[in-house]
C-alpha cells in the first residue's frame, strides 16, 4: 500500500511540474532570439505586433515571408536557415499563441523577462 501511494504521489508531483515548467514553446522560443532577434527584437514583443490571422497569412502564403525580408540580407538568410526551416510550424504555433488578442502575457522565468523591445 505504501508503494502505491510513493508511486502515485511521484506520478502525480511529475506531472505537475512537467506541465507548469512548459509555458511555451522552448524550442520556437530560442530559434526566433537565435534567428530574429537582432532585427524584430525579443520573441514575445515580435508576437504581439500582430494578431493570429495576419501570422497565419505570412506563415502560410508561399513566399510572403520573403517578400517581407526582399533587399535584407540578413532576414533572408535567417528564412532559409535549416532551423527555421525544421521548426516553421512551432515558430508559427508559437507566434499564433502569443500574438496581440491571445490574452497571454508572459511574466520572468529563465529564459525572458518582460516583452520591451
Amino acid at each position: 500500500m505504501k508503494k502505491l501511494l510513493v508511486t502515485t504521489l511521484l506520478f502525480y508531483s511529475t506531472a505537475t511540474l512537467s506541465f507548469s515548467a512548459e509555458k511555451y514553446d522552448t524550442q520556437a522560443f530560442r530559434t526566433v532570439t537565435k534567428l530574429c532577434t537582432p532585427c524584430h527584437g525579443t520573441p514575445f514583443y515580435m508576437a504581439k505586433q500582430i494578431d493570429e490571422d495576419d501570422w497565419d497569412f505570412f506563415f502560410e502564403t508561399p513566399g510572403m515571408l520573403e517578400k517581407i525580408h526582399k533587399g535584407k540580407p540578413k532576414g533572408l538568410s535567417s528564412l532559409k536557415n535549416a532551423l527555421f526551416q525544421k521548426r516553421k510550424k512551432r515558430i508559427l504555433k508559437f507566434f499564433v499563441n502569443n500574438s496581440k488578442f491571445s490574452g497571454k502575457v508572459n511574466g520572468c522565468d529563465a529564459n525572458f523577462c518582460g516583452t520591451n523591445h
